[in-house]
């Protein structure tokens, strides 16, 4: 899993029952010092906990799934059109200290960098987000590039904080929703699902190689977590 700095703390106490798990909610208070704390499972620390978010998967969640707005082709990187949005990727990935390559692989995947893009399950934009999905996070122009690139990168920050920085369940549950991860422990057997993680990986490491020029030697553990 890749390391990241957590901007919002969520915990996952041992012995949380899998029903309480399973909710995609997010709840959050704010301590004395103006700090704000976010967590999925409230009422195990210390604090007025509120219900802040309820978030949906950006499209898969059954077998066979009804979204398949980016493609699964060999990754091509050059082109004007990959490189338009340079500046919000680099400036979302920042703000959310994300890797800069997942955001462009997470894009690449959903909508190969159309912004007017929408799926047939009704995702919307560069980050493909549901409309419940894009309310939820802010998110008033789901079209327009900014605001999707900015509303898609905090839903992938929330959840890395929510299971730990690991890509794989962060990119299975933005395709299928934390829901369908925590009742199946791991990548939901959905085809879709499992396809848009290899894909996005796939498209991850390649914009890592990019940024290297070429390097050989790149981050390769969250594919350890791949099922066969």
């Amino acid at each position: 899993m890749w390391a990241m700095a957590t901007l919002m703390a969520v915990s996952l106490p041992a012995g949380t029952s899998a029903a309480t798990r399973s909710r995609n909610n997010y709840y959050r208070y704010v301590d004395q010092g103006g700090t704000i704390h976010v967590t999925n499972i409230p009422g195990r620390q210390q604090g007025a906990w509120a219900l802040w978010k309820s978030l949906p998967g950006s499209g898969g969640g059954k077998s066979g799934g009804a979204r398949h707005a980016g493609d699964d082709t060999p990754v091509a990187l050059g082109g004007e059109r990959f490189h338009r949005y340079d500046s919000i990727i680099h400036s979302a990935a920042s703000r959310y200290q994300l890797p800069e390559s997942l955001v462009r692989a997470v894009i690449h995947t959903e909508s190969n960098y159309h912004p007017r893009a929408v799926s047939r399950a009704g995702a919307m934009g560069l980050m493909q987000l549901m409309p419940r999905t894009a309310r939820s996070l802010g998110v008033k122009d789901p079209i327009d590039p900014a605001q999707s690139i900015h509303g898609g990168a905090r839903y992938l920050r929330l959840l890395a904080n929510r299971y730990d920085g690991d890509m794989v369940l962060v990119l299975a549950a933005y395709n299928a929703g934390a829901g369908n991860v925590e009742k199946y422990g791991g990548v939901p057997p959905f085809e879709e699902t499992r396809a848009y993680v290899r894909s996005v990986l796939k498209r991850f490491y390649a914009y890592e190689r990019q940024a290297q020029g070429g390097a050989a030697q790149l981050r390769r553990s969250p594919a350890r977590h791949l099922p066969e």
